[in-house]
């Protein structure tokens, strides 16, 4: 749940907090909502926008969120290079991971296709699960392409790498504090909706739908990436999304088109990702509400570690220049 799955580049990596083995919040108890059957939404992203949780989730990784504007820790990075003399390098947008820019600059909410199906059938006619790592794809999504390390000065390499430490020296103890909390109640809102009655029904009618179609895929959250590992030669989810992809024959494209259609056409028979985003929405609101307290608290402590971080970062820079 911190990160919304859909547009996940980075999955769990170390700098973002909720990835771990499920653990209890300060306060778990829920009751199970009765949702009927609701209309789907008009996209993940609109559903996303619209629940208690998606602020907390932005927390630490988006330069927009509400609770923390222009606080994520890549942006941290992209301060400590622009301290460093670099301000409009190619890594100064992007979070900085071994000398290597990792673009995170969108917010953390989903794509079309998740554990709640394949939403919005003309998308899945078009594109299907193909994603194409040119600067225009990345445009798309907000994010920054990202630079080629060669062609960055072993200078502004070594600042890089100087920032890695230093952003690092910030996110550990804040993963490790306020996030993990917020992480803990992610957990929570991810298991109770998995667990749900009415997701695990509408889960099973979408199983029992694709196979009447001819297809096999554990849980709707799979397709994607079993169908991108089908498309690039066996590539892991992480190796596509990071490395040069290879060219995709007609007939490939025309399959993995052909189950992003009939993974469409399950999820509105089904209903899934109707039930699925309503039941997330009650889970996450009865949580944030239980919770608020433990949440705001969360909340200030971010804001001030980050705030330390800054200040250490302009005693460093003064120290360097003196």
């Amino acid at each position: 749940m911190r990160i919304r799955t859909g547009l996940c580049l980075l999955a769990c990596s170390a700098t973002l907090a909720g990835c771990g083995a499920a653990a209890k919040g300060p306060d778990a108890a829920v009751t199970t909502p009765a949702v009927g059957r609701p209309p789907a939404p008009a996209s993940a992203q609109a559903a996303a926008s619209s629940e208690a949780f998606t602020p907390y989730a932005a927390l630490g990784e988006s330069a927009k969120d509400e609770l923390a504007p222009g606080e994520a820790l890549f942006t941290f990075a992209a301060e400590c290079l622009t301290a460093a003399g670099y301000p409009n390098a190619a890594y100064s947008t992007s979070f900085v991971q071994g000398n290597v820019g990792v673009p995170i600059t969108i917010d953390p909410t989903p794509g079309p296709s998740g554990a709640w199906g394949y939403l919005d059938a003309a998308d899945a006619r078009l594109y299907g699960f193909q994603l194409s790592l040119g600067t225009s794809s990345f445009s798309a999504l907000g994010i920054d392409a990202t630079p080629d390390p060669a062609s960055v000065s072993p200078a502004e390499q070594t600042a890089a790498s100087n920032c890695t430490s230093t952003q690092q020296d910030l996110s550990n103890p804040i993963i490790d504090g306020p996030l993990a909390v917020i992480g803990t109640v992610s957990n929570d809102i991810s298991a109770d909706v998995a667990q749900d009655p009415a997701v695990k029904a509408a889960t099973q009618a979408w199983l029992a739908c694709m196979a009447k179609n001819g297809y096999s895929f554990p849980d709707p959250k799979d397709v994607a990436s079993l169908e991108q590992r089908a498309m690039y030669a066996g590539l892991s989810p992480r190796e596509i999304h990071t490395e040069t992809l290879p060219p995709l024959s007609a007939s490939a494209n025309q399959a993995q088109l052909t189950v992003a259609v009939t993974d469409a056409g399950c999820t509105q028979s089904s209903d899934l990702a109707g039930i699925y985003f309503a039941v997330q929405a009650s889970y996450e609101q009865q949580l944030v509400t239980a919770n608020q307290q433990a949440l705001n608290t969360a909340v200030s402590q971010y804001r001030a570690a980050y705030k330390k971080g800054q200040a250490k970062l302009a005693a460093q820079l003064h120290t360097a220049k003196g």
